[in-house]
């Protein structure tokens, strides 16, 4: 872990260090993304439930901020029903059942409609907000990401956290020495909840505005394939997010759907991927 936050500290400093605005930009879109992976990492390495709807809470945050701040905690609260009504389907299950809703959510998404002063504002055209600026974006991102990094090495060291981990390696032992499970699922559920939540606000706060494109397909695949890409360790979701924004964009003049190629990819490999390394690990 210790060297997992000194590649991540590295990879935060550089762009105050260059100070340049371009560098800073596509930072601050890595850095809002690795959040979104790392809160999907937590809830796939810790919990063992692999999750194909993080887009959701991810994507409700940022349009509750814009609609009415006040909705926050809802939309908190809503993403975490919604998590724990699809894992009663089942881990196994559980994969298919959070991409189809994912994928209905995006198509109802662009239905988000709002009536303002007459007029209608909302649907595919989405929602502006207030950006707070770009440095600042930048800073509150970053400091997000480092507080939920050490907040997850310190669960995993906790007593909560061997509870978790006794609960992903099996249910009904540790339901045998006394450990709730649905509470722990509950619980660890409700952590990853929040962090996507707070990486949706981040987002909006940074773009000053969402539209339905928060919940696509792309945004769903995003956390799965950013932690494939980099290996498994706590860096690799930060990591591949990294990779596959600053690729993206290096190459967006030239092939603007880039990062579409690199999911393909990924996603073809992934079982000798997934092989390699968790041989390396060893």
């Amino acid at each position: 872990m210790k060297k997992d936050f000194a590649i991540i500290l590295a990879l935060l400093l550089l762009p105050l260090l260059l100070r340049s605005s371009f560098i800073v930009s596509v930072a601050t879109m890595a850095v809002v993304y690795s959040i979104l992976s790392l809160s999907w990492f937590f809830m796939e390495k810790e919990a063992g439930w692999t999750s194909l709807v993080h887009s959701i809470p991810f994507g409700i945050a940022a349009y509750a901020l814009a609609i009415n701040p006040v909705l926050i905690i809802p939309a908190f609260l809503l993403s975490l029903l919604l998590f724990t009504a699809l894992s009663l389907s089942g881990r196994e299950k559980f994969v298919f059942t959070s991409f189809i809703t994912a994928i209905v959510f995006w198509y109802f998404s662009h239905y988000i409609t709002l009536s303002v002063n007459g007029g209608v504002v909302g649907g595919e055209e989405g929602f502006s907000f207030l950006s707070i600026g770009l440095w600042e974006s930048y800073l509150l991102s970053s400091s997000m990401l480092l507080l939920f990094f050490t907040s997850f090495a310190l669960i995993r060291k906790s007593g909560l956290g061997l509870k978790i981990e006794a609960v992903r390696d099996d249910e009904f032992a540790a339901r045998s020495i006394g450990i709730n499970a649905f509470k722990i699922r509950i619980v660890s559920f409700a952590i990853s909840v929040f962090t996507a939540t707070v990486a949706g606000v981040c987002y909006l706060l940074y773009f000053g505005h969402v539209s339905p494109e928060i919940f696509s397909v792309e945004i769903v695949l995003l956390p799965f394939v950013a932690s494939l890409i980099a290996g498994n360790r706590w860096a690799s979701p930060i990591i591949g997010s990294y990779i596959i924004v600053v690729v993206s964009r290096a190459f967006s003049g030239i092939l603007p759907e880039t990062h579409l190629l690199i999911y393909a990819a990924v996603l073809m490999l992934s079982p000798k991927l997934k092989r390699w390394w968790g041989a390396s690990a060893y």
